[in-house]
């Protein structure tokens, strides 16, 4: 319904009369929601939100929406990703092979004692 040009024909020159209207009696459509359009006659505040009528009848944000997904859908199945790409697999071994900013070194002595006393300290723990 948004792609009949007939009914974009008719919208423009409905909302343009009211606008014309307005611009000659007041001479400016004030922006809707601002203290211009509050403390507006009544015609202006209709011209205001005329236009935006008009500017949602022209450009459907469901629409945009829609196209955008499909887009983005299309990009991802062709294997776009936006520039990233997957490390090689020599990278990902090499960073494997790297200890990691969490890494410590194991006393496997006291790793032992804690299995079989509970504590790490030497001398400490169940007897």
């Amino acid at each position: 319904m948004r792609d009949d040009p007939e009914l974009h024909a008719e919208v423009y020159r409905l909302v343009d009369t009211v606008v014309t209207a307005v611009i000659r009696g007041h001479r400016k459509v004030p922006g809707v929601d601002t203290s211009a359009w509050w403390n507006a006659p009544d015609i202006a505040k209709i011209a205001g939100l005329l236009i935006l009528s008009e500017a949602w009848v022209i450009c459907d944000p469901e629409r945009m929406v829609a196209e955008r997904f499909k887009a983005a859908s299309v990009a991802v199945s062709e294997g776009d990703q936006g520039g990233w790409r997957r490390p090689s697999h020599a990278t990902l071994t090499r960073r494997r092979s790297e200890p990691g900013p969490m890494a410590r070194t194991v006393d496997a002595a006291a790793a032992a004692r804690w299995v079989a006393t509970g504590s790490s300290a030497e001398g400490e723990g169940a007897a």
